[in-house]
């Protein structure tokens, strides 16, 4: 399998710091590309689309899109970032295709919220309807004291 181009998905959940951080682990032992993504869905307020809180998302993003290029950075890998709109799990399997990603990489769990119960979680998503490799990464506990 080709792994020279690596998709991950952050959205600033513990699990996708998780991932990112395997992400960044992969691109630098097997010489891969890594890009980073963020997906800001239209926000919503009583319904009605909420501009301000959209535009917070986005600047929430791009933090969080300059954390993980940091953390490449310290480890040699250069972190392509991308801050995307739209539904995440259509967003991420678009971006993936277009980059021509050879695997996405996302956290076991992620946001949650009222829809989960109902759609799923995104990961459950793209994994669904992905047409390439999907490496999902557990978030793992810390230890606790005894």
């Amino acid at each position: 399998m080709e792994t020279g181009r690596l998709l991950v998905c952050v959205d600033g959940s513990r699990a996708s710091l998780e991932a990112a951080r395997v992400a960044i682990d992969l691109a630098r032992r097997w010489s891969s590309q890594l890009r980073a993504v963020y997906v800001v869905e239209n926000a919503e307020l009583d319904g009605s689309p909420d501009a301000d809180l959209t535009a917070r998302l986005r600047d929430s993003g791009r933090a969080i899109l300059s954390r993980i290029a940091a953390i490449g950075g310290e480890q040699g890998v250069n972190v392509v970032q991308g801050l995307l709109e739209g539904v995440p799990f259509d967003t991420i399997l678009d971006d993936a295709r277009a980059w021509k990603a050879d695997m996405v990489i996302m956290g076991r769990t992620g946001r949650t919220g009222p829809g989960r119960a109902l759609l799923g979680s995104e990961a459950e998503r793209v994994l669904e309807f992905a047409d390439r490799p999907v490496l999902i990464v557990p978030t793992l506990q810390a230890p606790t004291q005894q």
